[in-house]
């Protein structure tokens, strides 16, 4: 099942955005278009971008640069330090040292 924020409401927002899209007329919203032009070349893959957040949509951007950027920021996601776990308490053992 799509996580919450690609359900209904914002597939219906893609929806508004493909006539647009398909008649030449979108223009990538990501804030790093990775293309040589920001224009969504019609029949082309596109995706409907959204801020960092997640709260709210930025406009259609190019499938590459949609990839690209969420594969950036799980890659910091997943590269931050983990916890160490905190050392065993030592405890007192039977065995007498002579």
């Amino acid at each position: 099942m799509a996580k919450p924020k690609y359900r209904h409401a914002h597939q219906q927002e893609r929806k508004r955005w493909a006539p647009i899209v398909a008649r030449g007329e979108a223009f990538c919203a990501q804030p790093r278009c990775l293309m040589r032009t920001r224009w969504i070349r019609p029949g082309t893959a596109w995706a409907l971008g959204h801020n960092d957040a997640g709260t709210s949509w930025i406009g259609p951007v190019h499938k590459r640069c949609n990839d690209s950027d969420g594969a950036t920021r799980g890659n910091k996601m997943r590269a931050r330090p983990k916890p160490r776990p905190q050392p065993l308490a030592k405890r007192p053992t039977n065995r007498w040292v002579l």
